[in-house]
């Protein structure tokens, strides 16, 4: 009987990733393998697909840009959403205020805020170059979208306002520190930022781990800021691999390519995931966990 419970509760979980994971990666698979534009009969192709993949410039861009989308979020996103979190711990006046509006713009859509921070960089109509020239600043206003040099970078900047998700994470780890340490840390005249440093710190990497995964996800879905706010452009200076995929579907009607550039994408994802999955066991070993 019990057997028969624990197969009724794994039966819907089991369904839904057959579903929505192993058939459609099957069939993404079988695309991968065939010259199809979506419309005429498919013709096989074998791994000619994969082939003009890796042979294509645009591709390799777009992988590197989605390497730096991940590392933008494990050096910048995370240990700000960390501070956020630490600052909020303490639970200072207006802390509960504060904690709603920095989770705010996890409920909003993702392609509103790409529109607003579009207008918020535009050349002529953006807050940002219209403030450096009231302030006497307008030889540094330039097209920031549209510029080689920051084209990468200020598509990237909206990304910073999802903290608030990292943020809860860490929060809800912290949350589970026995009170008794603090205490006895401040008995011993031990500041608000050494408590943070020696005890905090320390006992939250596992929620460190699950937001480098989760940011990991973000950033290789991301497709929306690329899309909205460039293009891809200027010169395919801000493609990445979602919007790369949807190019050679949608405007190359190259199926085939689409499906073989979405195989490299997990096949990217689960390279990084693993990495990250492998170096903490490392890492936890030497410190005998």
């Amino acid at each position: 009987m019990a057997k028969r419970h624990i197969v009724l509760y794994l039966m819907p979980a089991v369904i839904f990733t057959l579903l929505f994971f192993v058939f459609p990666l099957i069939f993404a698979g079988y695309i991968s393998l065939q010259q199809w534009n979506g419309i005429n009969e498919m013709v096989y192709a074998g791994l000619d697909n994969f082939k003009l993949v890796f042979q294509d410039p645009v591709f390799i861009k777009a992988v590197i840009n989605t390497l730096l989308w991940v590392a933008g979020a494990v050096l910048l996103h995370i240990p700000f959403g960390l501070l956020l979190a630490l600052l909020l711990a303490r639970q200072p006046r207006g802390w509960k205020v504060f904690r709603v509006l920095f989770v705010l713009p996890n409920v909003i859509s993702t392609t509103a805020i790409a529109f607003l921070w579009y207008f918020v960089l535009h050349v002529n109509l953006g807050l940002v170059n219209n403030i450096l020239k009231l302030m006497g600043l307008g030889a540094l206003a330039r097209p920031w979208l549209a510029d080689l040099k920051t084209a990468l970078f200020a598509h990237q900047l909206p990304f910073i306002i999802y903290a608030g998700l990292t943020m809860v994470v860490f929060l809800t780890r912290i949350s589970a520190i026995p009170a008794e340490l603090n205490e006895a840390a401040k008995i011993e005249g031990a500041t608000n930022w050494q408590k943070d440093w020696y005890i905090t710190i320390p006992l939250v990497k596992d929620a460190v781990l699950i937001n480098i995964i989760l940011n990991l996800a973000f950033c290789l879905r991301m497709f929306e800021y690329p899309l909205l706010m460039t293009g891809g452009g200027p010169a395919n200076e801000t493609v990445n691999l979602g919007l790369y995929m949807f190019k050679e579907m949608i405007i190359a009607n190259r199926y085939g390519v689409s499906m073989a550039a979405g195989l490299m994408t997990i096949a990217v994802g689960a390279v990084v995931t693993g990495t990250t999955l492998a170096l903490s066991c490392i890492m936890d070993r030497r410190n005998g966990i």
